[in-house]
């Protein structure tokens, strides 16, 4: 177990107890006369916990998607950071990232919701409050975000790549 993974569990366990009025015991492990293992009495309390640090996480983990896309970051990095394969998914590792993430499933590609699913962040560039679309069939940025001021270096940047890579000239 990593030190990261112990903590989190020991922050649980104090959760558990301080949050959700749960008790702790240290019972004897069989075939040991001296360790001992560290358990809750009733495991409920210890549910309730590792939801409420699982909710946490989740929304940290969004949080946190949100910054690295303000600060220019790719779905594509985003989706490499959570370990997400290009290779092994039924659809490209960004779409997987921004799926998971701004929509909490995994996009099935015979159904597409109503209304575009979208997250929001405030651009490191040009500090205008942006709409993320996602990675989308059009790879035109102004397809993908909206929001970005008409000066903003970012947004101009994907502009002027987008046009490197298609051959589009306006």
């Amino acid at each position: 177990m990593t030190a990261a993974r112990e903590q989190i569990r020991r922050l649980a366990e104090r959760l558990a107890v301080e949050e959700f009025g749960g008790e702790v015991l240290d019972e004897p492990i069989p075939g040991y006369q001296v360790l001992t293992r560290r358990r809750l009495v009733d495991p409920l309390p210890g549910v309730r916990a590792a939801q409420a640090l699982a909710a946490a996480a989740r929304g940290l983990l969004v949080e946190q998607s949100r910054d690295a896309r303000a600060a220019g970051r790719s779905w594509d990095e985003i989706g490499q950071a959570l370990g997400l394969s290009d290779s092994e998914a039924d659809e490209p590792r960004a779409e997987a990232a921004f799926a998971d993430l701004v929509e909490g499933r995994r996009p099935n590609a015979h159904w597409r919701a109503f209304r575009s699913p979208s997250t929001s962040w405030r651009c490191g560039s040009c500090h205008e409050l942006v709409t993320d679309y996602g990675p989308r069939d059009s790879p035109h940025p102004d397809d993908q975000e909206s929001g970005h001021a008409d000066t903003c270096t970012r947004h101009r940047a994907a502009l002027a790549q987008w046009r490197i890579d298609t051959g589009w000239d306006d």
